[in-house]
């Protein structure tokens, strides 16, 4: 009898793989909701703007084969806005206005920077055109991302908006940046850093000369404002140079230093981009790489129009978008739609002050 009770409780004893395995998932369970609750405090940091659902913004004017040639792309709008008091909506001026394409079998990105001050039809519902970077001033990303969908013959799917603070803290995070700087830069760029100082409350030092130098944030925003000595034209031309840097900077980043970004540099940022969608992105973060960037229109003239003072004019409006597409979707032989036609007529009317 003392035989059979001693291997019936023998019996009934769990075996110690199973308790090894119940305290494993429960584990991967608590990392689990961790993460989630992690995620959703972070998503919920990024400031929300009225009426931008950008995602809901359909662009009707466009051709079958056309939204089937760029539905090989995730094509994305970014403004850099000049924010003092960290407002990213309506009434910011868009300093920066580009847009990225990623491709999607392969990685390749491309960018364009349109020139805020290229005469385009900046309201649509009003039907009037001027500089497009009013468009984001008058309605925020929602009539910005149509402007440019209509002007350009383009189907925005999300957007990101940023102030320079935003952009200062990103490269502070990322260990700063590599630059160039010409004794034309240099002329000028030590102004610009007291200026953003003054803006954006984070501290810097002044440049002590031209050459190859290591930029902190604020010394890379300065380096993006830079305008004077040149060109708008070659102002966005600094500012590629400083979205590509960063770009390679975040590919090499460790899981720390991805975290610290985003606590910090969210709370700052409007964007359409979902956390899942982000998410997503990072698993293929390794084969992401620019390609090309370039600006538009890369073929304009100027005027000095009323009201509106000096502006760039798409020379003309049909033969630009055709090239825009070409660059940004390796579209060949792209057939433009009546609607950019009839925006290149008005863009023209009001050029020669008809």
């Amino acid at each position: 009898m003392y035989e059979l009770k001693d291997k019936k409780k023998e019996g009934t004893r769990k075996p110690i793989w199973k308790k090894a395995a119940a305290c494993v998932m429960a584990l991967i369970l608590f990392f689990i909701c961790s993460a989630m609750l992690y995620v959703t405090k972070l998503a919920s940091t990024i400031q929300k703007i009225p009426d931008a659902d950008i995602k809901e913004i359909k662009n009707d004017n466009l051709k079958e084969e056309t939204e089937e040639k760029m539905g090989g792309y995730w094509t994305v709008a970014i403004f850099g806005v000049d924010s003092r008091d960290g407002n990213l909506g309506r009434g910011t001026n868009a300093d920066t206005q580009m847009i990225l394409t990623v491709k999607r079998d392969s990685g390749e990105i491309r960018l364009a920077s349109v020139y805020r001050d290229t005469l385009l039809m900046s309201n649509v519902a009003e039907g009037k055109c001027r500089k497009i970077n009013s468009s984001y001033a008058e309605g925020g990303p929602e009539q910005a991302v149509t402007a440019l969908n209509e002007n350009l013959d383009l189907d925005i799917m999300d957007y990101v908006s940023f102030s320079w603070s935003a952009a200062a803290d990103a490269v502070n995070l990322l260990g700063g940046i590599d630059m160039d700087i010409t004794k034309a830069e240099y002329a000028y760029i030590n102004s610009f850093i007291t200026e953003t100082v003054e803006r954006t409350g984070i501290p810097s030092v002044h440049l002590t000369g031209p050459g190859l130098t290591h930029l902190d944030g604020v010394q890379a925003v300065a380096y993006c404002r830079l305008r004077l000595m040149d060109t708008d034209m070659q102002r966005t031309e600094r500012q590629r140079k400083v979205m590509e840097a960063v770009l390679e900077k975040l590919k090499t980043a460790d899981l720390a230093t991805i975290n610290r970004l985003l606590e910090t540099v969210l709370p700052q940022v409007s964007t359409s981009i979902t956390m899942a969608d982000g998410l997503s992105l990072g698993k293929n973060a390794g084969k992401y790489h620019m390609v090309k960037t370039e600006g538009f229109p890369q073929e304009y003239g100027t005027a000095t129009i009323g009201k509106l003072g000096h502006c760039v004019i798409p020379n003309t409006l049909e033969t630009n978008v055709a090239g825009l597409h070409k660059f940004l979707y390796e579209d060949e032989d792209y057939q433009i739609s009546d609607r950019v036609r009839e925006i290149g007529r008005e863009i023209v009317k009001q050029a020669v002050g008809e």
